[in-house]
């Protein structure tokens, strides 16, 4: 071959040569450029171009655009015209740029240099928009619900209703109010973590209360009224008697609620301002704490039966009384014996019981009856029953020819009570309400010496 030929051959190899040799070159120079030891071209962390950037540099630039847009930022958190803010400080609300610029420096750092070249160039073109998540202290915003809650949480108050002066006095009800601080903090932290710092309300749950307005604005006419008199020259009793009445007085129930005369009245003892007068024991009248609560029960018993209501529990006394007929009395004792009463209308009622000189008066108050029913009261005796020859007692103490009734001679008596409605005063029906027995009461009179004697000499029964 001649030296001619051998150097046409070699020439193309040479081309070849150099032609690879640049591209090389080429290739390793924009390897360096788009594959190198910085932040690929085109990521933007937060709207911050960080291409070509060391992720020292990266750090600083992003954290200083993140203080420019949210150094002063809170949120307000709201409910019913009242604001808390909510510094971000408060919480210690931070970016987390060493994440981000993380991730940003390790994008387009995977596989051999060719595809990492490659990966660098496709990102160049297309960029990529990283975000920078958020942090806060969630026990730090806690507290600042649990601060906040006991300022917005209310208990709920039941609407009332009085009676004072022949005038109804209305008090609106006041509903629940209580802030559950789980969901709110939930609802909170959505806001932080999507950067909304705005004005957030809050969540609270609130309840009626088991008596509303609307339930008491029915109570607007008496029902009914029963008066009874007392002895007011009694001090002690006619304090009881007063006593009792405030005990009762304006006391709501609600449709289907029991009244309970004892436990309106609580203990009757000298703490609970109670005094000694006399009370009925055995067919006798002796001291006892309380007396005079019994004939606010008998008045209030008749006024709840005039009203329509149902009795559950009452019993008369061991003896007619002075103040009322018999079978409208009702007795009650601390330990055993209550009355009782349901409020069976579909609408609350009141109780007004109170003292007007010598004169107690109890009304039952609520809506007024859309029949036109009036209920009266009415007895019937049944039964007589003479007591036992009066009871002679020698009492030494006596001076000659004396005599001292200690206890007069009563009849026994039974009776039947009837309620009867009337309407446009025809009566519509009766039902019976009770029958009571009254046993008679045997006389007991004291005498001197003298008188006993001659009782024995005549045969009479003398002790």
């Amino acid at each position: 071959m001649t030296v001619a030929r051998r150097k046409s051959l070699k020439w193309p190899i040479y081309a070849a040569i150099m032609i690879i040799a640049a591209v090389s070159a080429a290739f390793l120079v924009l390897a360096n450029k788009y594959a190198g030891d910085t932040i690929r071209k085109g990521i933007i962390i937060e709207g911050t171009d960080v291409s070509w950037l060391t992720a020292e540099d990266a750090r600083a630039l992003v954290e200083d655009g993140l203080k420019r847009n949210y150094v002063n930022e809170k949120v307000t958190l709201t409910y019913d015209g009242h604001k808390w803010d909510i510094r971000l400080s408060d919480i210690d609300y931070s970016f987390e740029v060493d994440k981000a610029v993380e991730q940003a420096f390790s994008i387009g750092r995977d596989g051999n240099i060719f595809k990492r070249t490659f990966d660098a160039i496709s990102l160049s073109r297309n960029g990529l928009a990283l975000d920078v998540e958020v942090s806060f202290n969630r026990e730090k915003l806690r507290t600042k619900l649990d601060e906040i809650k006991k300022q917005c949480d209310r208990a709920a108050k039941n609407a009332s209703v009085a009676y004072n002066g022949g005038k109804f006095e209305y008090t609106p009800d006041v509903p629940s109010r209580e802030l559950d601080v789980d969901t709110n903090l939930k609802l909170v932290e959505n806001c932080l973590k999507k950067r909304e710092f705005k004005n957030i309300e809050l969540v609270l749950e609130e309840k009626e209360p088991e008596i509303t307005y609307e339930e008491v604005k029915n109570v607007n006419s008496v029902l009914s009224s029963f008066s009874t008199t007392f002895n007011s020259g009694d001090v002690n009793r006619t304090d009881n008697i007063k006593l009792a009445c405030s005990r009762i007085n304006n006391t709501l129930l609600m449709p289907g609620d029991e009244f309970s005369m004892n436990r309106e009245l609580g203990p009757r003892t000298y703490a609970n301002g109670y005094k000694q007068a006399p009370i009925i024991f055995k067919n006798e009248l002796v001291p006892g704490t309380g007396g005079g609560v019994c004939q606010v029960s008998s008045t209030l018993y008749n006024a709840v039966l005039l009203a329509g209501l149902k009795v559950t529990e009452r019993e008369h006394h061991s003896m007619p009384l002075t103040y009322i007929s018999p079978g409208r009395d009702a007795t009650i004792t601390e330990s055993s014996i209550d009355f009782r009463f349901v409020n069976n209308l579909e609408y609350p009622v009141l109780i007004n019981a109170n003292v007007k000189g010598n004169k107690l008066n109890i009304s039952i108050l609520g809506r007024k009856r859309d029949d036109g029913i009036e209920f009266r009261l009415k007895t019937k005796t049944v039964g007589v029953y003479k007591p036992k020859p009066e009871k002679i007692v020698l009492d030494q103490t006596l001076e000659p020819g004396r005599k001292v009734v200690e206890r007069k001679a009563k009849n026994g008596i039974r009776v039947i009570l009837y309620r009867e409605a009337y309407k446009n005063g025809v009566l519509q029906w009766r039902e019976k309400l009770n029958e009571d027995y009254y046993r008679p009461v045997q006389g007991i009179t004291r005498v001197s010496s003298d008188i006993w004697q001659q009782y024995n000499a005549q045969g009479k029964p003398a002790d």
